[in-house]
């Protein structure tokens, strides 16, 4: 009775999360268990830099658009190339067309004719999408700002992450399990409960990080040349959870 009054104010506390299923004792009575919400997270340097860069046309025939983009992607390609020795790479491409559409607007005695908008097709545009990355971390201002002086690319967020992504979550995973085993402990210790067998581990999220980073354009008719400076940050953070579920019995007599 004492044992079942501890487990009751233990599972009230806010770090302790209800387990799925109560184990069975053999008596065929509920065993008491202890549930915890472990959370770990590692910190890594960076070594990674992805973003996208779109080449986008838009001209009033499909004909026009995919002739004009045609010829900008391929200069596109060739800056892209130029920028392999910097470290440029890039992981994949892909292309698409879409209709540019507007509702031509109706009178009120339209709408009560029953006319509604009508979509009308005003052109078209032709789409293509490069996702690049770069390990050369040290050049990534110079190669940002040679796509963005071309004119010819629309650049969209840098990421920062490391290349061995899954070991970086691993350790924040392991960090996790760690946390849990202390807090556990942290509960059973003061009121002389012992941690028993795990009988539960339940995979939380394990998320990579959000080191992020804007990229600056040049103003409105400034005529300048583009100067990008983008600081990487000094580390970037990996975190995981897990709940953890052990029995849990009296220590000693």
């Amino acid at each position: 009775m004492i044992l079942r009054s501890v487990l009751v104010a233990l599972v009230s506390c806010g770090s302790v999360v209800p387990a799925a299923a109560e184990p069975i004792s053999s008596d065929g009575g509920r065993e008491p268990i202890l549930s915890v919400l472990g959370r770990g997270t590692y910190e890594a340097k960076p070594d990674v830099a992805r973003f996208r860069a779109t080449v986008a046309t838009e001209e009033k025939s499909l004909e026009a658009a995919m002739r004009q983009h045609g010829e900008r992607a391929a200069r596109a390609a060739a800056v892209l190339q130029e920028l392999r020795s910097s470290g440029l790479e890039i992981e994949k491409s892909n292309f698409r067309t879409s209709e540019n559409r507007f509702l031509k607007p109706v009178t009120s005695e339209e709408l009560a004719r029953g006319l509604r908008p009508e979509s009308i097709i005003q052109g078209y545009t032709a789409t293509t999408e490069f996702h690049l990355r770069t390990t050369s971390l040290e050049n990534l201002n110079q190669v940002v700002t040679k796509l963005a002086a071309s004119a010819l690319f629309n650049l969209q967020t840098v990421q920062f992450n490391v290349l061995q992504e899954r070991a970086a979550l691993n350790h924040a995973r392991r960090a996790a399990m760690l946390d849990a085993r202390e807090q556990a402990r942290a509960y059973a210790e003061p009121v002389n409960l012992k941690l028993g067998q795990i009988v539960a581990i339940t995979d939380g999220e394990a998320r990579s990080p959000e080191g992020e980073a804007d990229l600056p354009a040049r103003r409105a008719g400034s005529g300048g040349p583009y100067s990008v400076q983008i600081v990487p940050p000094s580390i970037v953070e990996f975190t995981a959870s897990v709940n953890v579920t052990w029995r849990i019995g009296q220590d000693g007599p």
